[in-house]
């Protein structure tokens, strides 16, 4: 795929994302919310794939398409990929935005608890998750969409 299909394809999923967490919060489908949440969240893992392969077309990084394995191949090429590296922190602070996304995504996989999640009323900055009416999904939808632009400007200097 050319690095223009690939930004095209991790759009749609972000898009796709967008609009069902729009649709978790129209009250005539309430019943129906979590499980839009939950489309959500695999929608948003999905696009996480889709700029790790655009990481991937742009730095030709071949391999295993997971932050840990890009991090290590670009390290042996001498190659400095800031995207990879924010994403790398991101995936160590067990409170990250992203370590949400992974934890809400096997939850949702394996239809359990997400035990890894904090109440939305703790008092921090940590992201929440039950009934917070999406806000935790938007967050990481917002965050998402936030690295994958910055990578993209990054990657047009490249």
């Amino acid at each position: 795929m050319s690095g223009s299909s690939l930004a095209s394809s991790t759009n749609q999923r972000l898009d796709a994302a967008r609009r069902l967490l729009s649709q978790s919060q129209q009250g005539e489908d309430s019943w129906l919310a979590s499980s839009f949440e939950n489309s959500a969240l695999f929608q948003l893992r999905s696009a996480l794939n889709g700029l790790l392969q655009e990481i991937q077309s742009v730095y030709s990084l071949k391999g295993e398409l997971s932050v840990t394995a890009m991090v290590q191949l670009a390290a042996t090429k001498g190659v400095i990929v800031p995207a990879l590296q924010e994403l790398q922190l991101l995936q160590e602070n067990r409170q990250s935005w992203l370590s949400q996304l992974y934890s809400g995504y096997v939850a949702a996989l394996e239809c359990t608890p997400n035990v890894g999640a904090v109440s939305a009323n703790s008092g921090s900055d940590l992201i929440g998750k039950g009934s917070d009416s999406g806000a935790a999904t938007k967050h990481i939808l917002n965050s998402l969409v936030d690295i994958v632009l910055r990578f993209r400007e990054d990657s047009a200097e490249y």
